[in-house]
């Protein structure tokens, strides 16, 4: 009984010695600007991802981001971009390998292919998609996207 009073007392000691927890959130995590909470919201939120407009390096908007694929461990493998079509209408899905995406500067994300050569690859309805876990198509399908 005794040692637990002094283990208590102890404890109550060193906690009332510390600084508020306050000095600790402050010291570790830096509070962020407006544009920094932004870019990290675009790129990392899948609400902001997905409906996002793809485009070519020049600017020209080719698509948007319908849907992500993640493999067993969470990490976006695809992104599946809808091209052509009215609000989803007679467009032709893309699925994209989401490492050959960047980040644009206007809440949208660059695909170094034109226009041209997004309409010759690979595409797919809403209603027939292929099988994204097979390894032999993932290959074909990527190199239309890796130069």
């Amino acid at each position: 009984m005794t040692h637990a009073r002094v283990l208590t007392a102890a404890t109550l000691a060193a906690i009332l010695l510390l600084p508020p927890l306050s000095t600790f959130a402050q010291a570790s995590a830096p509070a962020m600007t407006p544009a920094d909470r932004h870019d990290w919201e675009r790129s990392h939120r899948i609400s902001k991802v997905i409906g996002s407009d793809v485009r070519t390096k020049s600017g020209e908007k080719i698509g948007d981001i319908r849907d992500l694929v993640v493999d067993d461990r969470g990490t976006i493998k695809l992104a599946i971009v809808s091209t052509g079509g009215f609000l989803g209408v007679g467009d032709r899905l893309h699925a994209v390998p989401w490492d050959v995406l960047t980040l644009g500067p206007k809440d949208d994300h660059i695909l170094d292919i034109d226009k041209a050569h997004l309409q010759a690859t690979p595409g797919f309805t809403s209603k027939t998609w292929p099988n994204l876990g097979d390894d032999r198509w993932l290959a074909d399908n990527r190199r239309y996207y890796v130069h």
